[in-house]
């Protein structure tokens, strides 16, 4: 009787899992040999991540919007003079800062920083919560797919700079779920495992 009131106790805790998807894209950043030349491969399923060069003035020499799979490129940094530069990965999950330095026909990465961000997404057992807070804020779709990327909720709502949204759980169909979450200019994900 005892190992049946764990088990259930067991079942119990573990019928809600959720998970955060990686907000830290994938990147591999790598210095040629010869003259000042970078390649950079990085994969990002999340919308808003962009890659940017600046420089010690923080003027933007260099600036795209990537996501949605594997971004490829090579840079020619032959043009700049010898100083100090910054090749920034960003999304509105987490940034990554390389610090490069610049000096006759080199290039060095002299420092890595990476910051991730404080989640919109806040899990409280079966329950998880959004909290979203922007000055530009005016409308955000909501969308909630299942493992088959079929839709099980979907709703636009217009808001006035922040919205706090909670999805209950506890009742769904056992299954894989992933939240979405747009305002216009950024995506934020989910994953939300219903175990029982």
């Amino acid at each position: 009787m005892k190992n049946l009131i764990k088990s259930t106790a067991i079942a119990f805790l573990f019928v809600v899992s959720l998970t955060s998807m990686t907000p830290v894209p994938t990147t591999n950043l790598v210095i040629s040999d010869e003259g000042k030349n970078l390649f950079i491969q990085l994969n990002s399923q999340l919308r808003g991540t962009t890659v940017s060069i600046t420089d010690n003035s923080e003027n933007t020499l260099f600036f795209a919007d990537v996501y949605n799979g594997t971004y490829a490129k090579k840079f020619n940094l032959q043009q700049l003079a010898d100083g100090t530069y910054f090749f920034t990965v960003d999304n509105p999950e987490a940034s990554l800062v390389y610090k490069l330095n610049l000096k006759d026909d080199k290039v060095e990465i002299i420092q890595k920083e990476q910051k991730a961000s404080p989640s919109a997404f806040r899990i409280d057992g079966d329950m998880v919560f959004f909290t979203l807070e922007k000055k530009d804020l005016k409308k955000v779709d909501i969308k909630i797919t299942n493992s088959n990327n079929a839709e099980v909720f979907s709703k636009s709502e217009t808001v006035d700079g922040s919205i706090d949204k909670v999805f209950n759980f506890e009742k769904a169909v056992k299954d894989s779920y992933t939240i979405t979450i747009e305002d216009g200019k950024t995506t934020y994900f989910q994953h939300v495992e219903v175990a029982s």
